[in-house]
């Protein structure tokens, strides 16, 4: 600590003093200031720290003092008399403390004082809350309603401060106090409208107009003039039936029908900003808090306008503010939470903005159309695969822009072509149209599928279908739920922990996972991804675990409504080779091929699926399908010893058949 106090003659009557003090203990100060203005000191525990003094000035005993009182503020304490003792403590005991009753000869600028201030024309209520932010943080004060006085604590220059703004506002300029009751409308809302003609823009002339909230009455402040024009425009407000914009917030509850309500809850908060307008200090949101019933305040302490209080441990508290902003939704007042029990969204917000949500929540609510997905998934084998996999290759590279993975010129192969090769019978009406636009006939798919079945070349392993609502992921598994071995352990020697072999199970078969989107026109975009898979044979050389064959497409095509597509064009070449001989005499060189023989086989495959997509956007829709699935399920049940009639679909229906124990 380096401290240095000279004193200083500067006249013949009174000795000052120069103090510059770094780093210096406060309790060294105080002893210090005690020595040089007499006053006996009792320091708190809790006082301690260093301050630091840079001053030039000199400085009578009364400026010291000042001087060690605007330390101890900076440091968090004060100073307060009792009787000829000085206690020093933490500025929160200020208040219980108090400090000494109105102005003592000797006091202080920096000395802490209770001031009462009585005012005559203005309601003390309305003074504290607008002089309230001026006092310090360890002082306060409070309004005497029965003799309508305000009690100041603070050091004496805020109290001098304070006091003289609330004389000017308890200033008698000729303005008068009148009461209007409102009878039908809420005085709020007339308050509000009142404020929007006669406020600041008035200038220092305008009235100003606030609202008892408990008795429904306006308070009105100006000149006789004024307060006239005012009566006035209330009374041409106050009709039965006269609607007002609204500032009390209401709750309402909107049952969804269609959407889920905390997805839509989320796209409403988005939409207003409820998230960026919230306030994230916590003086902000206690301030918030208070003010939540009424509007944002502009000026707490003088502005003009219009306010509502309902506090009921304070009588005729009034606040004055500004009209509510109503530029942007996120600066209102809104709540809005999900119920996802009942599926609904309660809003609280004001009348005029339930609307405006309660419109867009029913444009939100729609029925979602759906996409009812029939598939084909067929291997070929033979010659035709290799055909039908050469010319879907050529076709995928003929088109400047396609969206399918496979696609096919004119000179493609069509749906007649294929079930020519296939050797089977083709319909009377079926175009020859490349397959990646779409047959657009109901019939030709179903066509299709019969061919397929009916084919010795053509093993058809699945026709799926499934309905799923547009953009919602879709997805059928027709298969065995196989375990495969992900690690083990073993023991070795004495030790006794217990060997163990860790699984995973997956799935094996038939995978197909589509998202359907619909588009314009009816053209509906397809994420697809197939998946086929199959167990081999666990004795195959080397193999540590169960071997799987897989074969996956995965590509995002469009269709038309109702149009087929075909994905695919995988081929796959097995060969096998077999080597009999008789022991011991087929191993003799040369002459043992005469007690052996050789076979060598190759066999040739082709995935390809088939998708139809079908917009279902209406009940009658939805409605058709399941008594078209219903008429064929019962057809199948008439035949049921007829492998083909599984596969032949009844007529007038032409669809896919449904899946029955695995059989198609």
């Amino acid at each position: 600590m380096q401290s240095r106090v000279h004193a200083q003659e500067l006249d013949a009557t009174e000795e000052t003093f120069v103090i510059s003090l770094r780093d210096a203990d406060l309790r060294a100060l105080a002893e210090q200031v005690s020595e040089i203005t007499g006053r006996t000191l009792i320091l708190d525990p809790s006082v301690e720290g260093e301050v630091t003094v840079i001053s030039a000035e000199p400085l009578n005993a009364a400026g010291v003092w000042e001087l060690f009182q605007s330390v101890l503020r900076v440091q968090g304490f004060a100073a307060l008399r009792s009787g000829s003792i000085w206690r020093v403590i933490p500025q929160e005991g200020v208040r219980e403390g108090g400090g000494m009753l109105g102005d003592a000869a000797d006091a202080g600028q920096q000395d802490v004082v209770t001031r009462l201030v009585q005012l005559r024309n203005f309601p003390v209520a309305t003074a504290v809350g607008a002089l309230r932010p001026l006092v310090a943080s360890f002082g306060y004060i409070e309004a005497l309603p029965e003799t309508n006085t305000l009690v100041i604590t603070d050091n004496v220059e805020n109290v001098d401060r304070i006091e003289a703004i609330a004389l000017t506002l308890d200033e008698g300029d000729g303005t008068q106090v009148s009461t209007i009751p409102v009878r039908n409308a809420d005085a709020a809302e007339i308050a509000a409208a009142l404020t929007a003609v006669l406020g600041p823009e008035g200038g220092g002339l305008a009235p100003r107009v606030a609202v008892e909230a408990r008795s429904n009455v306006l308070l009105v402040r100006g000149d006789a003039e004024m307060v006239a024009r005012v009566r006035l425009l209330a009374e041409v407000l106050d009709q039965p039936g006269r609607a007002l914009p609204s500032l009390t917030p209401v709750t309402r509850v909107y049952r969804l029908a269609f959407a889920d309500a905390v997805s839509l809850v989320e796209v409403l908060r988005g939409v207003i900003g409820l998230q960026s307008a919230r306030a994230i200090n916590p003086v902000a949101i206690s301030l918030e808090e208070q003010v939540r019933r009424t509007v944002p305040l502009e000026d707490p302490g003088i502005a003009e306008g219009f306010g509502v209080v309902d506090d009921p441990g304070v009588e005729t508290e009034l606040a004055f503010a500004e009209p509510p902003p109503v530029a942007s939704l996120a600066a209102e007042d809104i709540t809005i939470q999900p119920a996802p029990t009942i599926n609904a969204v309660v809003v609280r917000a004001r009348a005029e903005v339930q609307a405006d949500l309660g419109a867009l929540i029913a444009q939100l609510d729609q029925r979602r159309p759906q996409v009812l997905i029939e598939a084909a998934i067929v291997e070929i084998s033979g010659d035709i695969s290799e055909q039908l996999g050469v010319q879907l290759g050529f076709g995928s590279a003929a088109p400047s822009a396609g969206f399918a993975a496979t696609s096919f010129s004119p000179a493609g192969l069509t749906l007649k072509n294929i079930l020519r090769l296939l050797r089977v019978p083709t319909a009377i009406g079926v175009a020859d149209e490349g397959l990646s636009i779409g047959l657009g006939s109901e019939d030709e798919f179903g066509i299709l599928v019969q061919a397929l079945a009916r084919s010795s070349k053509a093993n058809l392993l699945s026709t799926p279908s499934i309905t799923t609502l547009d953009n919602q992921v879709a997805e059928i598994v027709v298969g065995q739920n196989v375990p495969f071995r992900t690690g083990e352990f073993s023991t070795e020697g004495n030790n006794s922990n217990n060997p163990f072999t860790t699984i995973e199970r997956q799935d094996v078969g038939i995978t197909l996972r589509v998202v359907p989107r619909i588009t314009q026109g009816d053209v509906v975009q397809l994420e697809v991804v197939q998946e086929v898979s199959s167990l081999i044979a666990p004795t195959v050389p080397d193999a540590a675990d169960i071997i799987t064959s897989q074969r996956q497409i995965q590509t995002t095509v469009l269709a038309d409504n109702g149009a087929t597509i075909v994905l695919g064009g995988l081929i796959t070449d097995d060969r096998l080779s077999s080597d009999t001989k008789v022991p011991i005499l087929g191993d003799i060189p040369v002459v043992g091929r005469l007690f052996g023989s050789n076979a060598e086989s190759s066999a040739r495959r082709t995935l390809f699926v088939f998708l139809r997509p079908t917009i279902l956007r209406t009940r009658s829709a939805v409605t058709s399908v399941s008594e078209n699935r219903f008429q064929r399920l019962k057809s199948i049940e008439a035949s049921p010893t007829s492998s083909v009639n599984l596969l032949r679909e009844p007529k007038p229906i032409r669809r896919l058949p449904v899946e029955i124990n695995g059989l198609y």
